[in-house]
């Protein structure tokens, strides 16, 4: 594992969109996994702005899903069309969601179906050859939520943990989403190189254990700890904490 310690999430922002740069340029046609929320951001909006660029034909496969959403605004599909795959100019057919056509899941068995589609998209294309990953605040990847056993393999649909329904993605739905959809274990430890982002002060305890390296269900991200592969970029120094 290669981890880079930065100061701030400017910096961190700035390393990993240098890190992405450096593999988009020499695979153009790579095949990326998305990661939504805060701790990405910065890096997909660098990436926009870098001149010189070609993102064109590089493909993008959704990470995850909120499953039962009111707004089509909070999905993580609409994230990753307005700050990755529109501002890389990215043709829509090569986007890939659990769910096609700009729809989204609005029940379990629905999302069950998304699961599968995504699955079947994955075995024919292969193996990502790059994940970006943040971790959760309760140790989360995706929507694998800590649990007692090890969940299935490939994509399937997760009953959220309490802290992952309070997502400020989600702070406006009137009901906060129960279930998501997700990649499994098996397209994570697959990918040919994982960018692992953590930031924000309120995972320094989670960001502490993880460095304990301890590969447990009830602490997904520590699956990390088994791929040869992973680039980790921080800005939590724990000197002190």
């Amino acid at each position: 594992m290669t981890i880079h310690q930065c100061k701030d999430y400017n910096e961190l922002s700035n390393v990993a969109a240098n890190w992405l740069n450096q593999r988009i340029r020499k695979t153009p046609l790579s095949k990326i996994g998305v990661a939504t929320g805060n701790s990405p951001l910065g890096v997909y909006r660098n990436i926009a702005k870098t001149a010189n660029l070609d993102t064109k034909s590089l493909s993008l496969f959704q990470l995850d899903e909120w499953v039962g959403l009111s707004e089509y605004h909070h999905s993580c599909m609409s994230y990753i069309e307005k700050e990755v795959r529109i501002p890389w100019e990215i043709a829509p057919e090569r986007a890939y969601y659990f769910s096609p056509g700009l729809t989204l899941p609005e029940s379990k068995i629905e999302a069950e179906g998304a699961a599968h589609f995504m699955e079947k998209k994955l075995d024919k294309k292969g193996p990502l050859d790059i994940l970006i990953l943040g971790m959760g605040k309760n140790g989360h990847l995706g929507f694998i939520e800590p649990q007692e056993n090890w969940p299935s393999d490939e994509c399937y649909v997760s009953e959220l943990a309490p802290s992952t329904r309070n997502h400020n993605m989600i702070s406006l739905e009137k009901t906060p989403p129960e279930f998501g959809v997700t990649l499994g274990i098996k397209s994570i430890l697959e990918s040919k190189e994982i960018l692992f982002i953590v930031t924000g002060t309120e995972k320094k305890g989670i960001y502490s254990e993880w460095l304990k390296k301890v590969v447990t269900p009830k602490f997904p991200a520590s699956i990390l700890w088994k791929h040869p592969g992973v680039t980790l970029i921080t800005d939590l120094n724990l000197v002190g904490a």
